[in-house]
């Protein structure tokens, strides 16, 4: 009986040089394109989102606002704020009034002003807002960040 191991053994050969060379190749241009077009869509994006940052804060360089005054009627739990844009930028403005117990009416419906016109914005069920003694401030923002205003003066004040 012969045995399985005895005689030739056949030589096993590899991938040859020139099929490897070709893999190789096919491999590293399917990566590289696969990287491009990564990197083709995140700088588009990225450019994108750059421009429209850059519009916005130039558009809102020329934005400014100003509360003229504050009516504050106790008896229907009601706030009015009157405010003025005395920028160069239509805006939509919200705001929030706080007493000093720290309770707060806010609204975040917000009402568009076009520049250098005034607008009022209406605050309901404003419980806690009936006196000098007990107002704190408001503090109104538009939809250009960075442009607000806050008034703590009682002066500024009507109480009804």
């Amino acid at each position: 009986m012969a045995s399985l191991f005895s005689g030739k053994r056949k030589s096993k050969k590899g991938v040859s040089p020139l099929i490897a060379a070709v893999l190789l190749i096919a491999f590293t241009v399917s990566v590289s394109m696969i990287i491009m077009g990564w990197f083709s869509t995140f700088i588009r994006s990225t450019t994108t989102n750059i421009s429209e940052s850059s519009e916005e804060a130039v558009g809102c360089s020329m934005a400014d606002i100003s509360i003229d005054h504050i009516y504050i009627v106790s008896s229907t739990n009601t706030t009015q704020v009157v405010v003025k844009n005395i920028g160069f930028v239509d805006l939509t403005v919200k705001g929030t009034i706080m007493n000093t117990t720290g309770a707060s009416c806010i609204n975040n419906t917000g009402v568009s002003i076009g520049e250098g016109e005034s607008g009022s914005l209406a605050f309901s069920d404003c419980k806690g807002m009936n006196s000098t003694a007990s107002f704190d401030r408001v503090i109104v923002t538009t939809s250009c960040s960075g442009i607000y205003d806050v008034i703590k003066s009682t002066s500024y004040v009507t109480f009804g």
